[in-house]
């Protein structure tokens, strides 16, 4: 599935480019006081084009960058010096700004004009005027789908692809029998998703030089959930929903083969289908197959209804044959409440 939706333009980077202007302006003595006057054009874009202006107006010197087109100027910063004719510095402002709309200008410098301009040499003034603008690097690119909503597709892609080599035939190299049926598999996928089938196949074993294995002690049904589990990380809940003996034959099943997130979802789903009569069960299969997480599950919801659990046969039963458990049971109990 394509990531591509459409193209647009979108602004990539901002960069900077510097303009300088020097501005020499005669006969400064004989112009005219409250009036502006337009100097150098800037065309910091090949569609944005400004100037600068200089103006005495109540005794101050004014300079403005001014917006003659129809786009915003991205201002980063500005320095502008006053000089005489020698090039010597006679004042010096610098100013930051965020923008500067269409048609709009912006102060680069107010100055008192006493003595500055009373004694220009040779009644000249130079304006050195040094801008910084950003500007936005504009390129056609592909609009992507969010990165969210794109790997929840794929991921469903995925999913659909794996349930195609998922007990097929065509291209499988290794093979389940269960009884006088047969499930498809592939040694690679086998192998990385389970420790077992790893160490079965990476080895001189007969089932792995055979390219098969005999399965006597897992029924079709849980081993056919388990490899579809080991392809698609899910299985067909059609004969395990509600059927509490499935996931416990499932869970077994996941523990042999080493097949750890399948083991931890069916422990998940006997927690939720435990009742008063199946929790010494639940607790005697967490305890046999070394499943702490699962275990104190067991032994939380024992404690909190010990006084009918101890009147059932499956309680006098594990005092009879595991006394050890039954005993943990009760201390837990005690030591909780």
């Amino acid at each position: 599935m394509s990531r591509e939706e459409n193209v647009k333009e979108v602004v990539t980077r901002v960069t900077a480019k510097v303009e300088r202007i020097k501005w020499t302006i005669q006969e400064v003595s004989q112009l005219l006081e409250n009036s502006t006057f337009a100097g150098p054009e800037i065309y910091y874009e090949k569609t944005c084009m400004g100037h600068i202006s200089f103006g005495k107006v109540s005794n101050n010197i004014l300079i403005k960058l001014h917006n003659k087109s129809n786009k915003t100027i991205r201002m980063i910063k500005s320095k502008v010096v006053l000089l005489d004719c020698d090039g010597k510095k006679l004042r010096e402002e610098e100013n930051e700004f965020h923008t500067l709309e269409r048609k709009q200008n912006v102060s680069l410098m107010i100055k008192n004009q006493r003595g500055v301009l009373n004694s220009l040499k040779d009644d000249k003034l130079i304006i050195d005027c040094c801008l910084k603008f950003g500007i936005e690097v504009v390129m056609k690119s592909l609009r992507l789908r969010d990165d969210a909503e794109y790997q929840k597709e794929n991921g469903k892609k995925v999913l659909k692809d794996l349930m195609k080599m998922y007990n097929n035939p065509d291209g499988s190299d290794f093979t389940f029998q269960v009884g006088n049926d047969f499930i498809y598999a592939h040694k690679t996928v086998l192998s990385f998703r389970s420790e077992y089938f790893r160490r079965m196949l990476a080895t001189q074993m007969k089932e792995g030089i055979h390219n098969s294995v005999l399965i006597t002690d897992v029924s079709y049904s849980t081993m056919k959930n388990l490899v579809e589990w080991i392809y698609t990380g899910n299985f067909n809940t059609t004969n395990t929903d509600g059927n509490f003996q499935e996931i416990w034959n499932l869970y077994v099943a996941a523990d042999k083969y080493q097949i750890m997130d399948l083991k931890s979802m069916c422990a998940d789903k006997l927690k939720s289908s435990a009742t008063v009569d199946n929790l010494v069960e639940i607790l005697k299969l967490a305890a046999r197959h070394n499943d702490d997480h699962l275990k104190i599950s067991a032994l939380i919801a024992i404690s909190f209804d010990l006084a009918t659990i101890v009147e059932l046969n499956t309680w006098k039963t594990l005092q009879s044959n595991d006394a050890n458990l039954a005993n943990e049971v009760l201390n837990f109990h005690f030591k909780n409440n």
